[in-house]
């Protein structure tokens, strides 16, 4: 629905610690926190696991089968029992997982202002779960929640045929009535969520024909409505949202959860605020034999610390107080991690290429306030930014300059501007919005007033690129105000326009939606994706005709219009991308053969599976690991480099990922 907020640099930090291992064959689900070694003997069949286990076991009697009840046939219903395995079923149950996380989360809000961080996102998709998933190999539906669905000839009505056998972590039965009383806290608008209820008020409040189907119809035909309804809508118990507005749940839920079905839970217990926040695995998951999650979900615990300082962070992994270090910084990949460890397998060092939307970060310049609602100020400030310069002397060459806001996908736009380093130009457009005059300090003035121009960022790592623009705007006559904030407090004034220029960036949609970022509707609403205020009467048009747009080669035509006209408009100075993930991990992990899904990231916050749902912790490898530790003349086997088996996957595929729905 909306794109994940980047607090950039602040992303996961992924980190695992292994508890001692067993001996013996994968043991029985107990939640126990300790590792065990891989079942080799579980077959890798996808046709040897049932999609629907112990089906319609959990039905309450008294609901006939033609009401979704125990014997339901589905004659009529859509499903999908084709689907490939996501995880890989011989990963042992086991251990704990330790994230760093460089600040503490303002919130564990699933809606709300400012709940839309990566954080966030992270984890309401382990403890929350949706009508229906997407299968991140072909981007078709999947079964999750409901088993069944239906779409009206006139695609304008939905029903979804509930797993009886689905409950909340507080033991309750998934019911169609939850389902309505999600929907009507979602749109309750002292929630203050615009974006939200922007996507989901195209629709009519869900009927609950049965308490195993739902019904919901739409008020506008729109190709998303189902895929937003199905996968978007967090499902919550009636009974813990009964009485419950959006201003008490802003007031009251801050840390504070509601029931999820998911397969992890936070305790109350369990956050110790400022400091760390434990999620734990249900042994008792309803979902845990469905085909759909047969080798996910693996790690008993995930523990998430905060440790404000990255180079700190790297430091605690090469010691081996954490065992996962997600690289962001390419210096730090290039210069600092070809250490001993890594040389002799101990730690391993890969490079991980897959069909993630990648999203863009940049330079939001706030369109609603002087200078920047000028357009020749936000180009001059572009092409004073020497991003060749940038990218060779502090990135070592590992990026290329970005100028799409959906870069790496089909729905880049070819044509768009490249915007070269060029201060002659610059200058030249400065002066024709007025900036022709200098004070005794070789400032650029207009009105008397000196062109001073304020910068949030919130990491101490990015100063270095930062330092360097600094220089090249005074050089020309602009004063560059840098000003260091925590990541909460980034996110906070972004999200309430209280801000000049921000280093801040977006994750990519695997299904585009400039609606909720784009479109003028969005542009004045605090807490929502605008940032910047972007506002045209040609993009408002393409978004309402991109809702009806059944086609995918029509939507892609459209996407790469808006993005065309959204660089032209230049809201962001884009910076550059690098289509992959860089990851250090020591060597006592299993992991499917691509690391990540398809379309996921390392931390799974939404595109797909990703580390913390995919790996697994291997006694066999860790037992090697802690041999080669006690005995340096020990070496381990160093993988290769690079993995791209989701490339290669693509070219044997020939079907670009997102072809669907």
């Amino acid at each position: 629905m909306m794109s994940k907020r980047w607090k950039v640099t602040f992303g996961l930090i992924l980190t695992v610690v292994i508890l001692a291992a067993c001996n013996g064959k994968t043991p029985e689900d107990t939640g126990s926190g300790k590792a065990s070694q891989v079942d080799s003997t579980a077959s890798l069949n996808k046709d040897d696991y049932p999609v629907f286990p112990d089906a319609d076991s959990g039905a309450d009697p008294a609901v006939p089968a033609e009401q979704g009840g125990k014997g339901f046939s589905g004659q009529g219903w859509e499903t999908n029992t084709s689907f490939d395995l996501q995880g890989d079923p011989r990963a042992p149950k086991g251990g704990v997982l330790r994230n760093a996380l460089d600040d503490f989360p303002g919130n564990f809000r699933i809606a709300g202002p400012q709940y839309n961080s990566e954080f966030n996102y992270a984890f309401t998709v382990l403890n929350y779960e949706t009508l229906l998933s997407l299968d991140t190999n072909t981007l078709q539906y999947i079964p999750s929640l409901a088993t069944h669905w239906q779409i009206s000839p006139d695609k304008m009505t939905y029903r979804f045929r509930l797993n009886p056998n689905a409950r909340f972590s507080d033991g309750t039965p998934v019911t169609a009535e939850d389902v309505v009383a999600s929907f009507d806290f979602i749109m309750d608008k002292t929630l203050q969520d615009p974006s939200s209820q922007m996507t989901f008020g195209k629709m009519e409040r869900p009927v609950a024909e049965s308490k195993y189907i739902v019904r919901v119809k739409a008020k506008q035909l729109n190709w998303r409505n189902f895929l937003y309804f199905s996968g978007d809508l967090k499902i919550m118990p009636a009974h813990a949202l009964k009485g419950l507005t959006g201003a008490t749940y802003l007031k009251e839920y801050n840390y504070k959860l509601l029931p999820g079905s998911g397969p992890y839970i936070i305790r109350d217990q369990d956050i110790e605020k400022g400091k760390s926040i434990t999620v734990r695995r249900r042994p008792d998951y309803w979902g845990a034999k469905m085909r759909t999650n047969l080798g996910l979900y693996n790690f008993d615990e995930l523990r998430f610390v905060i440790i404000r300082d990255e180079s700190l962070q790297f430091e605690k992994f090469k010691k081996g107080e954490l065992d996962y270090f997600v690289v962001g910084r390419a210096k730090q990949w290039v210069q600092e991690t070809d250490f001993e460890n890594v040389k002799r397998g101990l730690v391993q060092k890969r490079k991980i290429f897959n069909n993630q939307p990648w999203g863009f970060a940049g330079f939001a310049m706030n369109t609603r306030v002087a200078p920047f609602s000028d357009i020749r100020v936000r180009k001059a400030l572009t092409f004073l930014t020497n991003r060749p310069l940038m990218i060779e002397k502090l990135a070592y060459n590992e990026y290329v300059p970005l100028s799409s806001y959906f870069p790496n996908s089909i729905y880049e736009n070819p044509s768009n501007p490249k915007n070269p380093y060029d201060p002659e130009l610059a200058l030249k457009l400065l002066s024709e919005a007025g900036w022709n005059e200098r004070d005794s300090k070789g400032r650029l003035v207009k009105g008397g007033k000196p062109l001073e121009i304020e910068m949030l960022y919130p990491t101490k790592t990015f100063e270095p690129y930062l330092t360097l623009y600094q220089e090249d705007l005074r050089k020309v006559g602009i004063n560059l105000i840098l000003r260091l904030v925590t990541p909460e407090t980034h996110f906070q004034l972004t999200s309430e326009r209280k801000f000049e220029m921000a280093y801040t960036g977006f994750g990519g949609l695997i299904f585009p939606n400039p609606e909720t970022s784009m479109s003028s509707k969005s542009a004045d609403e605090p807490h929502g994706n605008n940032i910047t205020g972007f506002k045209n009467a040609r993009v408002d048009e393409l978004c309402r005709q991109y809702d009806t747009m059944f086609n995918v080669d029509d939507r892609v035509k459209a996407i790469r219009e808006i993005d065309g006209i959204v660089a032209s408009e230049y809201q962001y100075v884009l910076l550059w991308t690098g289509p992959f993930t860089r990851v250090l991990y020591w060597n006592k992990f299993g992991a499917p053969p691509g690391y990540l899904s398809r379309t996921g990231d390392a931390v799974g916050a939404g595109n797909g599976p990703g580390f913390p749902q995919m790996w697994w912790s291997d006694s066999a490898r860790e037992t090697r690991l802690d041999q080669a530790q006690r005995d340096t003349s020990v070496k381990l086997e160093v993988g290769p480099l690079e993995n791209r088996y989701w490339l290669d996957y693509e070219k044997q595929q020939a079907t670009p990922p997102a072809k669907k729905p």
